[in-house]
């Protein structure tokens, strides 16, 4: 994880458009032999309770009260357990020597990397009360995007999960009926009612075995998916998809422009300000973006030219080539974020509102296949007698 502490940028610098172009552009990780001690992965909160923790923060700091001092009374008055063990793992961290965003992002299942990173560029321009007030607006961003996904997800799931349910009914207690007239001649019957018989049967006979298989899956799936190469994998695999996809490239997108953005108004140099858009980005190609464009800018060339050739909204582009001409790049970018967002929030409604109609679709699909499975040799046998 970048963090400022090691951003050491060389003495020759020098202004594009908002930012300053520092020749260092890397990124760091905890000491190895450190990492062991400090680092717990095990701790996690919610996005609200890491947001509560922000707000409160970043009030204390504003109102003047000594860092140590705001997260010792934050941990004394925190609301639950698991807050508690996080702040005071903070403050431990920082009175050991380190800075506030080490702390923070010794606790990566606690705080996304964009806190990390926009706190890092508060520790490097000395306005970490300011960067904290970024990091709760994007913070907020994030929990309202999630919150908005997660409302159109409820009525899909619901469906999904009812047909999951009168599917496996179908099996145990309607298939049986049909299985004495169609297995009369099995050799006859077709792929798919062979498959649909199957099932049943198996659902029937070895219910145990058939919960446990069903368990063991969605806990193999669920310790997949939270393994972080797999998560950039399905995340760059579904942002290919045609209506998903679009929507998942806006919001990251969205996401590493407005840090970007907060990162070059609070001071600090624009190659550090890319490498933590980049580091925010989650999907690879939108990495090598972010990485391809550090290298443009290294070079001095200006970073419309990096982003010219790229699947971005025309608009970001204007955007950035009006401010790198009249030198406010950040004011520039974050007009470009709230653009961005505004797509985002269109992109989400357009995958709410086809998302019921697919599920639908998806049900009836599957409970129609097994319709036509039993039905198909009924007919056949019908005919036949005819």
């Amino acid at each position: 994880m970048s963090l400022a502490t090691v951003f050491r940028p060389r003495p020759t610098e020098s202004s594009v458009g908002g930012g300053t172009v520092s020749a260092s552009f890397g990124s760091a990780s905890i000491a190895k032999e450190e990492e062991p001690v400090l680092v717990d992965k095990r701790l996690k909160m919610k996005p609200k309770e890491s947001l509560h923790i922000l707000i409160q923060l970043r009030s204390m700091l504003t109102a003047g009260v000594p860092l140590i001092a705001a997260l010792r009374t934050l941990r004394k008055h925190a609301q639950t357990p698991l807050a508690e063990k996080a702040l005071e793992r903070i403050a431990t961290i920082v009175e050991s020597g380190h800075d506030l965003s080490w702390a923070f992002g010794c606790l990566p299942r606690c705080f996304d990397s964009f806190v990390v990173h926009l706190l890092a560029a508060g520790e490097r321009a000395g306005a970490m009360d300011e960067s904290l007030g970024r990091a709760v607006e994007l913070q907020e961003k994030q929990i309202k995007l999630t919150g908005k996904i997660r409302s159109a997800l409820a009525y899909p799931s619901f469906l999904l999960g009812m047909t999951l349910v009168m599917t496996i009914g179908i099996l145990i207690f309607l298939v049986p009926k049909f299985e004495g007239l169609l297995m009369s001649k099995p050799e006859l019957l077709p792929s798919t009612t062979r498959v649909v018989l199957g099932l049943s049967t198996f659902l029937r006979e070895s219910p145990i075995l058939a919960s446990i298989a069903g368990v063991l899956f969605l806990c193999g799936l669920v310790l997949t998916l939270k393994n972080r190469r797999i998560q950039e994998a399905a995340f760059d695999l579904v942002s290919h998809l045609p209506v998903v996809g679009t929507l998942i490239h806006k919001a990251f997108i969205a996401r590493s422009v407005n840090t970007l953005a907060l990162t070059l108004e609070s001071g600090v140099p624009i190659l550090a300000g890319l490498e933590h858009a980049a580091e925010v980005a989650q999907l690879p190609r939108l990495r090598a973006l972010w990485e391809g464009a550090a290298a443009v800018v290294r070079d001095g060339r200006p970073l419309h030219t990096a982003l010219e050739n790229e699947n971005l909204p025309p608009a970001l582009i204007q955007m950035v080539v009006a401010g790198e001409s009249s030198g406010t790049l950040d004011s520039s970018l974050r007009t470009a974020a709230g653009f961005l967002d505004r797509e985002t929030d269109a992109a989400l409604e357009v995958f709410t509102g086809l998302l019921g109609p697919a599920t639908v679709v998806i049900a009836g699909s599957i409970v129609g296949f097994i319709v036509v499975s039993l039905m198909t040799p009924i007919l056949q046998m019908a005919k036949f007698v005819g």
